[in-house]
């Protein structure tokens, strides 16, 4: 290393202080960048200090120069006195006194030598004896003697310290020229110098400029607190208030208002952000209201939904889904898909099961729908359906994929189509009473004559009563085994049907309601129709047709009821002369809960719904053709049960 000597090891550096200096020196940055009152004071006082450095070396450099000069004019008047007491001693002669006269202005406290120099720069008298017969020849000595004026400089005496050198040409006169020659040839007759000490000047200066230096720090000072004072009650009040706010306001306080005062850029800022506010809340609210309407939306679907991320992170989910599994609105929001629906810990193995996730967000699929068993929160099984799509959501700016999952419960959707039937099967129980009603008082009139015979003894005639009575009992029989068939539940098991055999059944049970709306019920069956079906279920499928039929003739009509067969299809119609359906409404008749009944009656729009269902059941299609103002008719073909293969 330079500067150290060649055998002395270089020094290794103090690293603790060094570190401990510059993570003090971070840290006292890092205070002041923490707050803008600290940077503005820093920032003011630092411009201020470097301002009046500079004008306090500006000044002190002006002020030291002025005592310079002061102090050169008052040597110059010293020195004129001392010249002309010189010269009337050397005019005399007077050598001894000239010397007397040196000596004690020698020994002045200001004066730190005085010489006599002849025109060669030689010292001829000195108040020093020292120096006597010495030179000086210098650049203040040249100058005053070629110009024949006074001249003056600082120099460093090695004797005396900094002195004020003071050189004064003593001019030829005529008494003098006797000995010192002609004035013209001679103009100078020697040089006088004055060394004056000029420690006490410097030290003048040296106060005069720590009192200037005192005095503008003091100025500093006072102007920096006047400017802090001013900062703080007219900036940095407001400001704080502003800064309050604002992190009230990310902290979801979004009713934060700023009290403004005045009309300045701080109280525009304030006032707009309570605009900011303002608005931010009403868009908050809308927000609010946005979830709760499409929360309350999805609530009103009585399958489950929930919407998972690709994370399988629940992100949605009903009402209806939090039943099903039998947990919490905030549980299910919490869980893993799998975790929530499944009991599991680990993600469902893709390979073995139909995951909505992996199959519509990671491998394309558009749609999806499987069945699958879930896992309730008391460990019991579920056994649904699950119709899935992927959507794109947009947070915070990026587009994420995501599942939309129905879940549907198909052992309460079993229970629903039970009870639905079973509903609608008491809609017919006013016709079932009246056809059953009418046998019985048949049955009752046919007994009352019997018993008449009887004690008459009159048995003529009572042959005939036992044949009404039998016949009677059986059209009961027969009207309850068509309810008792109606209700029983569907079943995957399909029977060998003969339309042409239960029609007439079913349209007994809806006689009685045809007659209180005053329509004619007409059927019409040129071939013998047989098809594979549920019996229960064509039987509900006949009544549904057949009262949406007369519910479309509020002023009575005809329904008339077909059956034959067509190219290896069994086809039944029912066309009615009702009001017809607009077209804009025929893609809505089979939705669930959709009703728009020509009656005026209270309709739960489930009729068409379950027959959609009861036809996809048993592989069957339905169309419809309606006209507004003439009626519709619904055509059902199933497949031929005598088809040849």
């Amino acid at each position: 290393m330079q500067g150290l000597p060649p055998d002395q090891p270089p020094q290794k550096p103090v690293c603790g202080s060094g570190l401990s200096l510059k993570s003090t020196i971070l840290e006292l940055h890092h205070w002041i960048g923490a707050s803008l009152q600290r940077k503005l004071v820093m920032a003011i006082g630092t411009m201020l200090v470097l301002v009046s450095l500079g004008f306090l070396v500006i000044l002190s450099g002006v002020y030291q120069n002025s005592l310079i000069n002061e102090h050169t004019r008052a040597s110059m008047q010293i020195n004129r006195l001392l010249q002309a007491s010189l010269e009337n001693a050397m005019l005399k002669r007077d050598i001894p006194g000239l010397k007397a006269i040196l000596r004690d202005m020698g020994n002045q406290p200001s004066i730190a030598q005085i010489m006599i120099l002849n025109p060669e720069y030689e010292v001829r008298f000195s108040s020093d004896p020292s120096r006597i017969n010495t030179m000086l020849k210098e650049d203040v000595t040249t100058r005053a003697l070629t110009s024949i004026s006074r001249q003056s400089r600082y120099l460093q005496s090695a004797q005396f310290g900094e002195v004020l050198r003071s050189v004064n040409p003593v001019r030829n006169q005529q008494p003098c020229s006797v000995c010192h020659g002609e004035i013209a040839s001679h103009p100078v007759n020697g040089l006088l110098v004055v060394d004056y000490n000029a420690q006490s000047i410097q030290q003048g200066a040296t106060n005069s400029a720590l009192t200037l230096g005192v005095l503008g720090l003091l100025v500093i000072l006072v102007v920096c607190l006047g400017i802090w004072l001013a900062l703080v009650r007219l900036v940095l009040r407001p400001l704080n208030a502003v800064e309050q706010a604002t992190h009230a306001l990310a902290n979801g306080e979004f009713d934060t208002v700023v009290k403004t005062h005045g009309h300045d850029q701080i109280a525009r800022l304030g006032h707009s952000f309570n605009q900011m506010s303002i608005h931010l809340q009403t868009a908050m609210a809308k927000h609010q209201q946005v979830e709760d309407f499409l929360q309350a939306l999805i609530d009103a679907i009585p399958d489950g939904i929930r919407v998972v991320d690709a994370e399988f992170n629940i992100i949605k989910a009903n009402r209806a889904y939090c039943d099903q599994v039998g947990q919490s609105m905030a549980q299910v929001l919490e869980a893993k898909c799998y975790a929530s629906s499944h009991g599991r810990d680990t993600q469902c193995p893709h390979t073995m099961v139909n995951c909505p996730v992996v199959e519509t967000c990671l491998n394309g699929n558009v749609r999806l729908t499987t069945q699958d068993k879930h896992t309730d929160a008391d460990g019991n099984d579920i056994y649904v359906e699950v119709s899935s799509a992927c959507v794109d959501m947009v947070v915070n700016g990026e587009t994420m994929p995501c599942v939309v999952e129905s879940i549907r419960n198909l052992d309460e959707q079993a229970k629903i189509s039970q009870q639905q039937r079973l509903s609608e099967i008491g809609l017919l129980a006013a016709g079932v009473a009246h056809e059953i009603y009418n046998p019985l008082s048949s049955i009752d009139l046919g007994l009352t004559a019997l018993q008449s015979d009887m004690v008459a003894k009159k048995g003529s005639n009572s042959l005939e009563y036992f044949d009404m009575i039998r016949s009677e009992i059986q059209n009961c029989i027969k009207i309850t085994d068509s309810l008792l068939l109606l209700s029983a539940p569907s079943g995957d098991a399909n029977t060998l049907i003969s339309l042409t055999q239960i029609l007439p059944e079913i349209l007994s049970l809806l006689r009685y309601e045809a007659q209180q709306r005053q329509v004619k019920m007409v059927y019409n069956f040129p071939d013998q129709v047989r098809i594979l079906a549920s019996d229960s279920d064509i039987r509900m499928l006949l009544v549904n047709l057949t009262m949406n039929a007369i519910h479309a003739m509020p002023n009575g009509g005809m329904v008339t009821i077909s059956a034959y067969r067509d190219n290896g299809e069994s086809v039944l119609e029912v066309a009615d002369q009702g009001v017809g359906i607009a077209p804009k409404d025929l893609s809505s008749i089979f939705m669930p809960f959709w009703s728009r009944r020509a009656d005026t009656s209270t309709g739960r729009g489930l009729g068409l719904s379950i027959v959609k269902a009861i036809l996809e059941r048993n592989n069957a299609k339905i169309s419809v053709k309606s006209k507004l103002g003439k009626g519709s008719t619904f055509t059902v073909r199933f497949a031929d049960a005598d088809r040849e293969e």
